[in-house]
């Protein structure tokens, strides 16, 4: 009997067996007009499957994600269901919707497609691979003209974004505000999108803020009276208003980084600092605090700054961050003792920010917490010793294995090679080619985790050798910080450090 043609076979299949397809819509940030709208780009994907006669089980849609990159959340799921043989038949409207870096774009269509028996269809373009890559017959009309076309695509993509750069920049040269979110205090005027007006609620809060700190009130200050009266922070406040998406909310409370971000922003002079040129115009939009009440502020932070710097003489904190309260699990302050003295002290942040009725806070001295590391450190050493003998031995073994798995791995990927080939001629079923692959997938993972076990292992033995001499006050407690999780000041005083590596 004569052989069937490779477009014969695959035609068959689509005829024989109940098509899984699929359509992808992609609609980006910078182009949103109708002609790519999602409503579009189904109706062009549902004529074509009418007009074949093959129903689209389902749509993958990104909405407001750049051709560029492929890490979208709907074409990752896609490509998961194909790896999982759920999907035979993709559609989209035209290859651009696919993606626009063309290298990445051909590699999925030329690649990953035809390895897992998917037909490829972009409408638009008159381009289906069951036509093309996957007939033999005609094996360069189309493949010539998938990088061509990706290729425009690119530039396309790299064009738009260039007309956007310069048409924001344009506008923040004008005074017209380009962010997508008014600041707090502020919102966008209904007739004018692009002018700012004030938040007849928010605007209240803010010039509040401004006065605290006009008056001398510090920033550790102003944030617990915000706390204390239950303000709502901009997030908070915003989410009110009817803020969707993935926004972090953070701890819900007021903080230090987002009072002095609103004292130090001058838009809130009336004027609009914006672009990568940093164009600054004046006079755009009404102010919430004028200009000399402003720049006071800044000099009085920049003056603290100063006295921090020259008169304080601070030593680094080596334990930034690491120092946790036990009473209400916030993390504590590093803070000078009294009239500049040479020694620190740590207190809770949450009592700072938010008062007594919040937590009752807890008060340890840095030398203490240095004494408390370094006897947990010595009784860590001693409990996880590992002699050099040890180490050598363990990594004989290592070695030994990761030579065999490795010669089991490179066996079953050449039988993958060779079902692969057998595949693509026609002369065993898909199902057969995949299981080759699973074989040699798994024996894949079995060498990557001893070498990886490998890794960890001397990775381990290094940390245990730079502990070993900062316990014996060879070298500086800074360089182990990576290896300490949490220091927690228990309310009883006693000082628990959790490590942050497992031997």
């Amino acid at each position: 009997m004569a052989r069937k043609s490779r477009k014969h076979q695959h035609a068959e299949m689509v005829r024989t067996s109940t098509a899984q397809a699929v359509g992808y819509i992609r609609l980006s940030v910078a182009n949103q007009a109708e002609s790519s709208s999602i409503q579009n780009q189904k109706f062009i994907i549902e004529c074509w499957g009418d007009q074949h006669q093959i129903p689209i089980l389902h749509y993958y849609i990104d909405n407001g994600f750049s051709g560029k990159r492929f890490d979208r959340p709907a074409f990752q799921k896609m490509i998961e269901d194909i790896l999982a043989g759920k999907i035979n038949c993709v559609i989209v409207k035209d290859l651009s919707r696919l993606g626009r870096d063309y290298i990445t774009t051909g590699y999925y269509i030329e690649v990953i497609f035809p390895a897992n028996g998917v037909r490829f269809v972009s409408v638009n373009d008159q381009f289906d691979t069951i036509d093309g890559i996957t007939n033999q017959e005609r094996p360069y009309s189309s493949r010539i003209r998938v990088p061509i076309t990706n290729a425009f695509n690119e530039q396309v993509s790299i064009e738009i974004k260039k007309k956007v750069e310069a048409t924001l920049d344009m506008k923040a040269q004008h005074g017209t505000f380009i962010g997508p979110r008014a600041p707090f205090g502020y919102q966008k005027s209904e007739s004018n999108h692009d002018q700012l007006i004030p938040d007849p609620k928010a605007a209240i809060i803010v010039r509040k803020i401004f006065e605290l700190a006009a008056n001398g009130t510090g920033v550790t200050a102003i944030v617990r009276y915000l706390n204390e009266k239950d303000i709502p922070t901009p997030i908070q406040y915003a989410r009110s208003n009817g803020l969707a998406g993935n926004y972090d909310d953070g701890s819900g409370d007021w903080n230090s980084r987002s009072v002095k971000y609103i004292l130090t922003n001058r838009t809130y002079t009336g004027m609009l600092v914006q672009g990568k040129e940093k164009r600054a115009v004046v006079a755009t939009h009404e102010p919430l605090v004028d200009t000399d009440t402003f720049d006071a502020i800044q000099r009085s932070f920049q003056a603290k700054a100063f006295n921090l710097t020259t008169n304080s003489q601070s030593t680094a904190n080596v334990l930034k961050g690491k120092v946790i309260c036990g009473c209400c699990g916030g993390k504590m302050q590093r803070k000078r003792g009294t009239n500049h003295a040479d020694w620190y002290f740590f207190t809770c942040i949450t009592k700072n920010r938010l008062g007594a009725v919040k937590c009752t806070g807890m008060y340890v001295r840095e030398e203490d917490v240095f004494r408390a590391i370094y006897h947990q450190l010595k009784l860590y050493v001693n409990e996880h010793f590992i002699s050099d003998l040890q180490y050598k031995q363990e990594i004989r073994r290592l070695d030994h294995d990761i030579s065999q798995s490795d010669q089991q791995y490179q066996e079953a990927f050449r039988n993958a090679v060779h079902h692969y080939e057998r595949f693509v001629y026609g002369e065993i079923g898909k199902e057969e080619f995949r299981a080759a692959q699973d074989v040699a997938n798994k024996k894949k993972v079995i060498r990557d985790d001893i070498i990886a076990s490998k890794t960890a292992y001397e990775g381990q033995y290094q940390v245990f050798h730079k502990l070993l001499k900062v316990s014996y006050k060879e070298i500086a407690l800074s360089e182990i910080m990576d290896c300490i999780d949490e220091i927690i000041i228990c309310p009883n005083k006693n000082i628990a450090v959790k490590w942050a590596i497992v031997p």
